[in-house]
């Protein structure tokens, strides 16, 4: 019976870390949803952390023979269905991460069609071929954001 408890451990602790990881994907889109998205940053190094657990936990599960070997069904079951909420869980993140992605960029490029607008549309170059000092689009400057979310 020892034996057994033992081999239920990894599992156990693997469905305890995937409850954790699918509440902080929860968390993360109720902040972006609110408008808020520089607060999802509190959860990157416990989301670390906790991605770090769930692979080595896997892999000692592999090493110990897999969830055939992990115990009663009840145990495998629970785990089955945590791990299906964090995969559901994680392709909503994804897309709504993407989505947000996607209007931020669309936003910036309608920004920037703007200000080529209101500073004139004129052409950078005058008649000899030579950068026209009286056009504002020469001195319009770019914004460009580098930030990975």
């Amino acid at each position: 019976m020892q034996q057994q408890s033992h081999l239920e451990t990894p599992v156990i602790t693997l469905i305890e870390i995937t409850k954790n990881l699918t509440s902080i994907l929860n968390e993360e889109m109720d902040y972006l949803k609110n408008n808020r998205p520089a607060e999802i940053e509190q959860f990157q190094k416990r989301k670390n952390i906790l991605t770090a657990s769930y692979h080595k936990e896997l892999n000692d599960i592999k090493l110990n023979g897999g969830l055939a070997s992990a115990g009663g069904g009840d145990i495998v079951r629970s785990l089955k269905r945590e791990s299906r909420l964090f995969q559901t869980t994680l392709e909503k993140h994804h897309r709504y991460i993407k989505a947000k992605k996607n209007i931020s960029e669309q936003m910036f490029k309608e920004i920037g069609k703007e200000i080529t607008n209101q500073n004139g549309g004129g052409s950078k170059y005058g008649r000899d071929a030579r950068m026209d000092t009286n056009s504002l689009a020469g001195k319009t400057t770019s914004l460009a954001i580098n930030k990975t979310i």
